[in-house]
């Protein structure tokens, strides 16, 4: 059986509409990065929960989060109405999203067990109405275009857009919070969610009229794929397992620095601005690492990139590990240069997930593209709470306390997991990324195939090679 996907007429995309679609990154990432930057520092530091328990809430999210995944990449992908299969979860999925992520800021006048409980369901709520709009969102980038350098050109602006989005959060969360709350902490992070939900609600009804898919093939087969034949499909994709494999042990372990920052600045250089000032020029930097590693990648293969971002982020780490770190401008340059790896890892990786799609075509001969981007926004978020999780109770472990001084030795156990962590994470990537199958030109040369074998009326196809 054959599931046919007629791919746009042309390749290229212009450049205005890959910022319109793309502009969608900065919406989601008004969500993303304020959950991956705040979010655990606001459990502990302005609700009060111990770092474990913090760690628990959030991991115990996204594991959940990316178990719907999937099941939201398969409805996605059998739905069919005139406005297409993705964007109508982008016009109508804003609202709600917005509304869940002030109740993700809301502290309510609760205490111990039901306070708990309240944030997880509140954090539970969050997730399912970013899964039911950010798959259909990620899985039009496989839609709008087959081209694999065109892809790599979607991901560096998606990451730009999200770059930007990332600056705002770290700018301005902390100063608008302090604004808004008058005094009262809890409740400017409340307010300020409520500013950052309304600017991204906005932009997604721009992102779908703006963006439009390929009409469907008139003679291709109803969406009737069963859940075992969408998993027949991925079973044999080694290009996505091999992806996965390496963004998952990478993101488990390098989860670590980035949550660390604002806790190392706090407690270790006793500079809370700096880690505000650090995670903004981290975010800013990204408006000149993102367009060189597009740059790059238009003479390397994507495969290659990643094996520098590793090697550029070992180096890193090393030096880190040997040096006492005692001066927030200090810090900020070597969180730069760190900064190089993960942004070149991430782009790497988003350019490369939609390539998987027609590897798996050419191999089952069934095209699962929402499928394959929801499942692999289950395992990305599955590794981004195992990360977390293993964060907050390593914070745990190390003696850590909120707003209080830290003693010298949890401070040095808060180093080591900046840098013992995520050297693993990077060394494993790395191993992953060797099973992976598509080198420079494969993709093209696979593309070329599907596109002959479409032309041949599905009668004469025998079997898929």
């Amino acid at each position: 059986m054959s599931f046919i996907f007629t791919p746009p007429p042309g390749h290229r995309l212009s450049p205005a509409r890959k910022a319109s679609f793309t502009s969608g990154d900065f919406a989601c990432n008004l969500y993303w990065q304020s959950v991956s930057l705040y979010l655990l520092f606001f459990y502990t530091d302005v609700v009060g929960l111990s770092a474990a328990t913090a760690g628990l809430i959030y991991m115990v999210a996204s594991i959940f989060d990316g178990a719907i995944d999937p099941v939201m990449g398969a409805v996605a992908d059998r739905t069919r109405t005139k406005q297409g299969r993705y964007r109508p979860y982008v016009l109508w999925g804003g609202v709600p999203l917005g509304l869940a992520f002030v109740l993700l800021y809301y502290k309510p006048p609760l205490e111990g067990v039901a306070l708990v409980a309240w944030i997880l369901v509140a954090h539970l709520i969050f997730r399912v109405a970013y899964t039911a709009l950010s798959i259909p969102y990620t899985s039009l980038n496989a839609r709008i275009t087959d081209s694999s350098a065109e892809r790599s050109t979607l991901a560096g602006f998606r990451m730009i857009f999200a770059t930007l989005a990332g600056l705002t959060i770290a700018s301005t969360t902390q100063p608008l919070a302090a604004h808004l709350g008058g005094g009262d902490t809890a409740w400017g992070y409340t307010l300020t969610a409520a500013v950052y939900a309304t600017i991204a609600t906005v932009i997604f009804p721009f992102v779908y009229l703006t963006t439009k898919e390929p009409p469907e093939d008139p003679g291709a087969a109803e969406p009737t794929m069963r859940m075992s034949q969408y998993w027949g499909a991925v079973r044999s994709n080694r290009a996505f397992w091999a992806v996965m494999a390496a963004i998952c042990t990478a993101v488990i372990c390098s989860t670590a620095v980035g949550k660390s920052v604002l806790y190392y600045f706090k407690y270790y250089l006793h500079d809370e601005a700096g880690g505000r000032i650090a995670l903004s020029l981290n975010a800013a930097s990204g408006l000149l690492i993102i367009p060189a590693w597009i740059f790059a990648s238009k003479f390397i293969s994507k495969r290659s990139a990643w094996f520098v971002c590793v090697l550029w982020g070992l180096v890193c780490l090393t030096a880190f590990a040997f040096m006492d770190v005692r001066s927030p401008p200090l810090m900020m340059a070597i969180l730069l240069a760190m900064q190089i790896s993960s942004l070149g890892a991430a782009m790497t990786f988003w350019s490369m997930l939609p390539d998987t799609v027609e590897y798996g075509e050419w191999k089952t001969g069934m095209r699962a593209e929402s499928f394959i981007f929801g499942l692999g926004q289950f395992f990305l978020k599955v590794a981004l709470g195992l990360g977390a999780g293993i964060f907050g109770w390593s914070l745990d472990l190390v003696g850590f306390h909120p707003n209080v001084e830290q003693t010298p030795e949890t401070l040095a156990g808060l180093k080591a997991i900046m840098v013992v962590l995520p050297m693993a994470g990077l060394a494993l990537g790395g191993l992953a990324m060797l099973m992976y199958p598509l080198k420079k030109g494969v993709h093209e040369d696979i593309v070329e195939q599907l596109a002959a074998r479409r032309r041949v009326p599905p009668e004469a196809v025998a079997e898929v090679p």
